[in-house]
């Protein structure tokens, strides 16, 4: 095992504190997950949809709910 060392805002801090304990976790297994599904060739392929290509209605939603939040 390789011992990483990272500075994080405090907002960044916050929410990883809170997916570990949401999914009952540590720091290491939540970045392992995140490289895992960074690296899926379907992800590399097209970083920006990525897994949900195929699912329009899904991609609609993201994009609305990406709207609705930055003009609050």
């Amino acid at each position: 095992m390789k011992k990483i060392e990272i500075e994080l805002d405090q907002v960044t801090y916050d929410k990883i504190e809170k997916l570990t304990q949401t999914h009952h976790c540590q720091v290491s297994d939540l970045i392992k997950a995140m490289i895992e599904q960074l690296t899926k060739p379907e992800i590399i392929n097209n970083s920006f949809i990525g897994e949900w290509s195929n699912d329009a209605e899904l991609v609609d939603q993201m994009i609305e709910d990406i709207l609705q939040h930055r003009s609050s």
